[in-house]
């Protein structure tokens, strides 16, 4: 299971191919290019044939809403992301790819989520309290009701920690503090992110930074640093971001 997203910047990609179906195709590749790796890892030497036998489980949605399970093999995944070949290359100097990588505007944050990774974004935090922008984020979190309780409910199937990391301000009875869900509630589980919406969550977070940033020592951070960026273009492309929580 996964966050999954997507910054929908227009492309000469999305002229050719249409959303969903660039979407579909991209999950595809990557699962297959992960399977591989989990099948090279477990079997080294493997022949590549036989590699592509192997079956994996590929969730689909039926158009009720519901999503089941269908065993396909890598060597059938590998051929349904073929037809996307011919448009790797117009990816390469793209402004939205956040990814760095072909079809880098679509990214995922996988579960289960990390300790390191809620550390991780409480640490980004300003230690001055009175900070302008942390201030703002006091507010904002307060006004809007952000209280992580949507990300609390899936701690115990996809969290590694059962509750959240606080991190404090001051002392009673003034003290401030937020929690790693709200933070996560904010990002990931308000819904779709609109471009004016992202500006504002790049002010308050301080994402700019981000950008140049060098990667983190771990996976899980580094698809949450992804959503960031993602974030910052977003509201400097003036284009919006889909999410499947």
């Amino acid at each position: 299971m996964a966050f999954d997203y997507v910054l929908q910047y227009p492309c000469e990609v999305r002229k050719a191919v249409p959303e969903a179906k660039l979407v579909a195709l991209v999950g595809y590749m990557s699962l297959a290019q992960f399977a591989v790796g989990e099948v090279q890892k477990a079997n080294p030497g493997l022949p590549m044939e036989k590699v592509l036998q192997y079956e994996v489980q590929v969730s689909q949605s039926r158009p009720d809403g519901t999503v089941s399970q269908i065993p396909m093999t890598i060597g059938q995944l590998v051929e349904m992301a073929q037809s996307l070949g011919p448009y790797r290359g117009h990816c390469t100097k793209c402004p939205a790819n956040i990814a760095d990588r072909p079809f880098g505007c679509i990214a995922k944050i996988n579960y289960p989520l990390r300790r390191e990774s809620e550390e991780w974004l409480l640490s980004r935090l300003p230690g001055d309290a009175s900070e302008p922008n942390l201030s703002l984020l006091f507010r904002f979190l307060s006004d809007l009701e952000i209280d992580g309780r949507p990300v609390d409910a899936m701690r115990p199937r996809l969290f590694e920690l059962q509750a959240p990391l606080v991190r404090r301000w001051g002392t009673a009875p003034d003290q401030k503090q937020v929690t790693s869900s709200q933070l996560i509630h904010m990002l990931a589980f308000g819904g779709n992110i609109g471009a004016q919406q992202a500006a504002l969550y790049t002010k308050l977070l301080g994402l700019e930074s981000v950008l140049s940033d060098p990667h983190p020592p771990s996976d899980n951070i580094e698809q949450f640093k992804t959503l960031m960026c993602a974030i910052v273009m977003s509201g400097r492309l003036n284009a919006g971001i889909s999410v499947e929580a």
